[in-house]
């Protein structure tokens, strides 16, 4: 162990928090009150510098999931004797949100019952948010920002999972944009790739945020629809529908105007997600060929067509 006069532990866990974004704090099992470093006040956005701060109120900037959890945390440490540590999120009063990791660990008294936890919070906002970002980048289609395959097909698996376990069901549909080949061959790909990306924003911004959209093939896209039976889903299809057919892309001279043709059936808790694919792919099929800017839909034992014009 390095022998360090007190001036210089202090300079070292001066360092440490500045460096490594960490606070270090101590609860008193007597008072219920908190003392802190400054780092903690720092990372809680507050101004002022109190000597103690309340439990009730230190625990209260703590995201609403996670505020029980850090609570009974602390009542285990100073109960139980059990050391804790946690990722949570803090709520500035600035209405920001900090990432952290809090550990704590009790001691008694002379050997009696415990009269402090101390403990550390650590701000792992920067980790968090580059994190974050990576796994967006692995999960999303690099050209339009829709969800990839194997993101897809993993909400898709967990969602079959729930409606297993709840009775829920979910709509899923194939989208296929009309005409694209002859869009790529006559203005390029460059115009394909703007087209494709216009495309997918126009379907997020006329659907649920809990409803995924997943680019599954080169112009062919997949619309994920949780809690929603097969007959309500051709209301959103439809709105999609309106807005794609209201889009103008201006080209050399040339306004493009797009349609799409889709397949609609439905995830029911005891479906294998392949054979929900295999038969939305079928409708798209039957669509593609008595279209354009049209929608099969399947349910309930029948097969009815819907066109979109």
């Amino acid at each position: 162990m390095i022998d360090l006069d007190k001036d210089k532990l202090n300079d070292l866990v001066g360092m440490a928090e500045e460096v490594g974004q960490v606070g270090y704090w101590r609860l008193s099992a007597e008072t219920n009150k908190f003392q802190w470093s400054p780092r903690i006040y720092r990372i809680y956005g507050y101004r002022l510098y109190p000597n103690e701060i309340d439990r009730v109120e230190a625990l209260a900037a703590f995201h609403a999931d996670e505020r029980d959890l850090l609570n009974e945390c602390l009542r285990s440490a100073i109960d139980r004797r059990e050391d804790f540590h946690l990722d949570a999120r803090i709520i500035r009063p600035d209405g920001s949100v900090r990432y952290v990791k809090v550990a704590g660990k009790p001691f008694p008294g002379n050997g009696g019952p415990v009269t402090e936890v101390l403990g550390i919070l650590v701000d792992i906002t920067d980790y968090k948010r580059t994190e974050n970002k990576l796994r967006r980048l692995a999960e999303t289609d690099a050209l339009t920002g829709a969800v990839n395959v194997r993101r897809f097909e993993s909400v898709a698996q967990a969602e079959l999972r729930r409606g297993a376990r709840f009775g829920g069901e979910a709509a899923l549909a194939i989208l296929d944009i009309d005409g694209f080949k002859g869009i790529n061959d006559t203005f390029g790909h460059l115009v394909g790739d703007e087209v494709l990306r216009v495309f997918v924003k126009t379907l997020v911004d006329n659907l649920r945020e809990v409803d995924i959209v997943a680019r599954i093939g080169g112009d062919e896209f997949a619309i994920l629809m949780p809690e929603t039976k097969v007959a309500d889903a051709i209301i959103p299809i439809e709105r999609v529908a309106a807005s794609v057919r209201s889009l103008s892309i201006d080209r050399e001279n040339v306004t493009l105007c797009l349609t799409f043709s889709s397949g609609v059936t439905q995830m029911t808790p005891d479906s294998e997600l392949r054979d929900v694919l295999r038969a939305a792919d079928t409708l798209l099929y039957r669509a593609k060929k008595a279209g354009p800017n049209r929608v099969e839909i399947f349910g309930a034992g029948d097969d009815r067509k819907q066109a979109t014009s």
